[in-house]
């Protein structure tokens, strides 16, 4: 995939900076093919800020005289369930008058479950049992629960989860750009899963 047009990455954070990074690099994308600026403020992002930025880039994505490009967002589902957090997104964007997030038409929104360090969580112990890419295969590690604040190291009851290593983000995105949507390894995140077919569709859609 040699010919790309720009793409705009708004990560909440820089967890979810290094995480776009290392995907794109995992598929070899052109480091000059996207922008990733930081916008955010400080150690932890915002996701109102998020949706702000992308209904600003989705204005001018939408005016004919502007250059084709593809909007990536990055925003952490913290607990507010996945289909409420993308159906208020959608909405922050249709209510202005702008066409909802859809990756085969350039606005691909991707919500880690419940934050990106679940992902982190998983791909370290996914690494640390052989990193096996089997879907047949039973998962030779403890699944991680998407309702588990690893953020935080609570668990769905608020009790405290005994802290475990992450992987780095860098890393979480070079394996979103290994797995195969259609058979991706046991165990791996519901919301995870979810995201590797349109961040697919989405690159399809961006290759000029």
């Amino acid at each position: 995939m040699s010919r790309y047009c720009k793409i705009v990455v708004l990560p909440e954070d820089w967890c979810h900076a290094h995480l776009a990074r290392g995907f794109f690099q995992g598929r070899n994308v052109d480091g000059r093919a996207y922008d990733l600026k930081q916008r955010w403020h400080g150690r932890n992002g915002n996701a109102a800020a998020v949706v702000r930025w992308l209904c600003e880039e989705a204005r001018l994505q939408s005016k004919t005289t502007s250059g084709r490009y593809g909007i990536l967002a990055i925003v952490d589902e913290d607990g507010k369930g996945l289909e409420h957090l993308r159906n208020t997104i959608d909405e922050a964007l249709t209510n202005v008058g702008l066409r909802a997030t859809n990756p085969t038409d350039g606005r691909c929104l991707v919500l880690p479950m419940r934050n990106v360090e679940t992902w982190m969580v998983w791909v370290a112990r996914w690494k640390a049992a052989g990193g096996s890419t089997a879907p047949g295969a039973t998962a030779e590690y403890q699944p991680v629960n998407e309702a588990h604040d690893y953020k935080r190291w609570r668990c769905q009851t608020g009790q405290p989860l005994p802290k475990e290593s992450l992987a780095k983000p860098y890393l979480v995105g070079k394996a979103l750009a290994a797995l195969n949507p259609a058979a991706p390894p046991a165990g791996t995140p519901p919301a995870l899963r979810a995201a590797l077919q349109p961040l697919g569709d989405f690159l399809h859609w961006c290759r000029l």
